[in-house]
């Protein structure tokens, strides 16, 4: 209910928005996020026009629009699976009204600017919360002028500067995604440790699922399992991390 009362309030939001950083020119062959349908209405007057013109029976009217629709349906369930790995995100686009490609034809040179302002001012809350959504809904990469790297920055960035812990954490472990936003990872881990909380600091590391790249959490996730008189399996992990040219002396014997 609350993203439905935030996204109520959104036109305003995302005007001032529009006003301050251009958000309006993102991308190079404008699309409208806000609007998804505008495309469909168009091609449906174009129908429309031809049934007009031909004098096409009624019957025929809904053959046509049904095999256009399953066209499409087909078309999106094809790039669904084909770039499946590159969405990641907390929301359903279709909840908020936006599209799973909402990213696909913004301009990465303007993404980059717009945001560089942004996290040099506080926004209000209700606008940080929209930006929450915006920023997490399930969505393909931008793919002018910026990389998945730059992307995923921005995000990580934005969710630090705006600490959030919870939605972090959410974000991080739905999508096991610390090998791309190890930032993530480690601000939420020396948060927790600079409070002395060193057992949700090793249970968030416990969480992830896959093998841990970053050499600083790997070290703090086998110390959390001798910590936790895991000791095999700390064993296990530090063989591996020898395996693909781990050295650390001082640390090894520690261990």
């Amino acid at each position: 209910m609350k993203i439905l009362k935030l996204l109520n309030k959104k036109n305003l939001s995302i005007i001032a928005l529009s006003l301050l950083f251009g958000i309006t020119t993102y991308a190079q062959e404008p699309v409208d996020i806000w609007n998804v349908e505008e495309k469909k209405i168009i091609e449906d007057k174009k129908l429309i026009e031809k049934i007009d013109e031909e004098n096409i029976p009624q019957n025929t009217i809904y053959e046509m629009q049904s095999q256009k629709e399953y066209q499409v349906n087909i078309e999106q369930d094809q790039t669904l699976l084909t770039n499946e790995v590159d969405i990641i995100g907390l929301y359903d686009p279709a909840e908020n009204g936006f599209n799973i490609n909402m990213w696909s034809n913004s301009d990465g040179n303007q993404i980059l600017n717009i945001f560089e302002r942004i996290n040099k001012i506080n926004l209000s809350k209700d606008a940080a919360e929209i930006l929450d959504i915006v920023l997490l809904t399930n969505a393909y990469y931008p793919v002018i002028d910026i990389s998945k790297e730059q992307f995923d920055e921005i995000k990580s960035d934005w969710l630090i500067k705006n600490s959030n812990l919870q939605l972090i954490e959410n974000y991080l472990l739905n999508n096991q995604i610390i090998n791309t936003s190890p930032k993530l990872a480690k601000y939420l881990v020396d948060y927790y440790l600079s409070r002395s909380e060193l057992q949700k600091s090793c249970e968030i590391l416990s969480n992830i699922k896959k093998f841990i790249e970053d050499e600083y959490l790997s070290k703090f996730h086998i110390y959390c399992l001798i910590n936790n008189n895991k000791k095999e399996e700390a064993q296990l992990l530090l063989d591996l991390k020898k395996e693909i040219g781990f050295k650390d002396e001082f640390y090894e014997k520690k261990n």
